[in-house]
């Protein structure tokens, strides 16, 4: 008998649990693709390479098991406060508290079962995005992705210990709750706001601290981007604080001030049905307030955090190109302790080489240091002083000679010395008075160029070929460029490595004296795709969350709601207006939090660009700024259609048609 109830509740509520419905298949269909990436044979995270991308989603996993366990647990409780009345009306027929928590759990489980199957379903086609993304972001050719049954029964078994977890709160609140509260608990009058000039102040006031905390926090990042200097971590994480408790108070003052105000305003107040929505308003919003300045904080959360996954992409890919100005770089051994006969030389490398790609050029350059000190003043500062003494040197000839393999404009020092710089900070120095004595002779500054650099080194000096006559050989290199640019950069890099003995003849070891860019690209990538990923999941599971819980409150006083519109439309409001109204009033209670999220975007946007030009990326501070309006873009547009879906329902359950 209770099992036919709950059936056909759920039947009967369908509409009303649509929202709640919604969001539990799209939290366990990104569950189910998450933990099939764990074990996903493409991405090979069981290798000894990529634990650590597996660890980080398995943390990720155990996150996002909490925060959708308390965004359930939060649903359910609004789910019962929207049926109290009549969870009240079975107490009062005769059904024990036992009978009524068996009815809703018996509710729950089959919404759960369902939802469970369609977000396996859903999920399978989650996976396969989420996977062609990973890859994308890797390099790796786009494949099916296999599905694993380790990742079906690890979401089953996460999907029932939420639900478990979601009823247990239930049964606390049905436990203890009285008949009264249940029956009459929707007839509370809320209090108006009291002293709205204080509120004022109060939102004033947060308004202020929020720009300072976060002009702060932009501070200390780009200090500890830049520069990494001294743990700033406890002062990053005190304004972020800071920051969450300026979003809570700017909203509540915002509600506690706004509405007031905007009532006392008679020719506002006069049109239509203002005054009615100003009364609807103020109730929400009041109550709410503290809920809805958490979820404002969420969403600032959501969007920086994807802003930083795609930042640390467009930094990580620029400072692949420098580091590996080419596809091969062998560097010759210079460690005593090793035989030199053991290693494999570029004759014989080429040729282990050509198995996997074409040669297209071959360049050979030494790298020199200068052994003296003696370097003329005046110097402004410390650094200025050393900085060109200890970096390296090369040749004009070999300088000019890797520029042309690698389509650069060569260079006529014409018996000066260039300063080449990769760093921006380095670039700021002013080396116009420097002048540096080398093998015996006077070299005066002969210019300074940033970018088109072939060497890896941030700061570098290019001196006449005269002048590295009496230096100290740093190394010698020789660098490759080859025709095809992706190949198996793993069995090359093992092909290349050789087995060695110590100088002691006791110990041995492995070594490879070539550097593979192709290998430091997957290396790069692989560690950067859990941060994309990471990212997306975190962005979207945060929005779900504010956009469930926002909805679910709405839902939980359309009863309320449709009195009040009844009362409308007895005196004589149209159907029309009253859809009006109810766009209005829930318009502002839902856009409310994306508001100051969306505003951030800017501040945002020009910090990341402003990191990207402190390490020489100025070149891609137009694709941040692209990237930041997009991720803004699209949060506002998932936002919006959520908020039409729900605006639909509560329409049809609020809205009183005019008979005609």
């Amino acid at each position: 008998m209770l099992a036919k109830l709950a059936l056909r509740n759920v039947r009967r509520q369908m509409s009303n649990y649509l929202i709640y419905f919604m969001t539990v298949i799209l939290t366990v269909a990104l569950l189910f693709a998450l933990c099939n990436m764990i074990f996903s044979p493409q991405l090979n995270l069981d290798a000894e390479s990529n634990s650590g991308m597996k660890n980080g989603l398995m943390g990720l996993i155990a996150f996002i098991f909490v925060i959708i366990t308390f965004v359930l647990g939060y649903a359910s409780s609004f789910l019962l406060r929207f049926r109290k009345r009549e969870f009240g009306m079975y107490l009062t027929l005769g059904m024990t508290r036992n009978h009524v928590l068996l009815i809703f759990l018996t509710e729950t489980l089959i919404m759960g079962f369902v939802a469970l199957g369609l977000g396996i379903l859903l999920g399978l086609f989650f996976y396969q995005g989420m996977v062609a993304i990973m890859m994308k972001v890797m390099q790796l050719e786009l494949t099916f992705a296999a599905y694993s049954v380790k990742g079906l029964w690890i979401t089953i078994g996460l999907v029932i210990a939420i639900f478990l977890l979601s009823a247990f709160s239930s049964f606390l609140y049905l436990k203890i709750v009285n008949i009264y509260d249940l029956l009459h608990g929707a007839q509370k009058s809320e209090k108006k706001s009291c002293h709205p000039r204080v509120w004022v102040f109060i939102m004033a006031t947060s308004i202020l601290v929020l720009i300072e905390a976060a002009i702060d926090f932009i501070r200390l990042i780009e200090i500890r981007y830049s520069a990494s200097k001294g743990n700033l971590e406890t002062a990053i994480m005190l304004d972020l604080f800071i920051m969450a408790m300026a979003f809570i108070f700017l909203h509540i003052g915002v509600a506690k001030s706004l509405i007031p105000f905007l009532s006392e305003k008679k020719n506002f107040c006069s049109r239509g049905t203002n005054t009615f929505t100003l009364r609807q308003l103020s109730g929400t919003l009041s109550v709410n307030s503290v809920m809805v300045g958490l979820m404002a904080f969420l969403l600032t959360a959501a969007i920086f955090v994807s802003n930083g996954a795609f930042f640390l992409k467009i930094l990580e890919r620029t400072e692949h190109e420098r580091s590996n100005p080419f596809d091969v770089t062998y560097v010759e051994n210079n460690d005593p302790g090793r035989e030199p006969d053991e290693a494999i030389l570029p004759e014989e490398a080429e040729t282990i080489i050509e198995n996997y790609s074409r040669i297209e050029k071959k360049c050979s350059y030494t790298t020199y240091r200068n052994e003296t000190d003696e370097v003329t003043e005046p110097l402004t500062t410390w650094y200025e002083k050393n900085v060109l003494y200890l970096c390296t040197n090369i040749s004009e000839s070999d300088f000019n000679a890797l520029c042309r393999a690698r389509g650069y404009q060569t260079v006529n020092l014409d018996g000066r010395f260039l300063v080449v710089t990769n760093s921006t900070i380095a670039a700021g120095t002013d080396y116009s008075s420097v002048t540096l004595h080398l093998s015996g002779k006077s070299y005066l500054y002969g210019g300074r160029r940033e970018g088109q650099s072939p060497l890896p080194a941030y700061i570098y000096t290019v001196v006449p070929d005269e002048a590295v006559k009496y230096l100290r050989v740093q190394e010698k290199k020789v660098v490759y460029v080859l025709e095809q640019k992706q190949y198996d950069a793993e069995s090359l890099q093992r092909d290349l490595t050789y087995h060695y003995t110590y100088a002691d003849g006791e110990n041995t070891s492995n070594a490879c004296d070539y550097w593979l860019k192709e290998m430091d690209r997957q290396v790069r990538d692989s560690e950067i795709a859990i941060f994309i990923i990471g990212a997306i999941y975190i962005t979207t599971v945060f929005l779900l969350m504010v956009m469930a819980i926002l909805a679910l409150k709405i839902m939980s006083g359309l009863s309320e709601d449709r009195r009040r519109y009844l009362t409308l439309s007895c005196l004589g409001v149209s159907e029309g207006e009253q859809e009006q109204t109810l766009l209005c009033q829930m318009a502002g209670f839902f856009f409310q939090p994306l508001i100051l999220p969306v505003l951030s975007s800017v501040p945002m946007g020009w910090l990341f660009g402003k990191l990207l030009q402190l390490h020489g990326c100025a070149g891609q501070v137009q694709e941040m700024y692209l990237t930041t309006g997009l991720i803004a873009l699209i949060i506002t547009i998932l936002y919006t259609l959520y908020f039409v879906a729900i605006y639909q329902i509560a329409k049809r359950s609020v809205v009183q048609r005019t008979k005609s």
